[in-house]
């Protein structure tokens, strides 16, 4: 279900670093649950307060 949370720690495994830029670097993944892939951008906190949020 889209609308539950995850505790990325403990639910995720990271595969490889897919990309990296300005504001953090993007993951490959994979739900330890259920096998799913996915990608996850993780922010590096020293550029969070530059983002915008509506």
């Amino acid at each position: 279900d889209l609308m539950q949370p995850i505790n990325p720690s403990s639910d995720l495994d990271i595969v490889e670093t897919v990309g990296k830029g300005t504001y953090g670097k993007v993951y490959k993944v994979i739900n330890k649950k259920d096998g799913s892939q996915a990608a996850v951008k993780v922010l590096d906190p020293i550029n969070v307060g530059h983002c915008w949020a509506f």
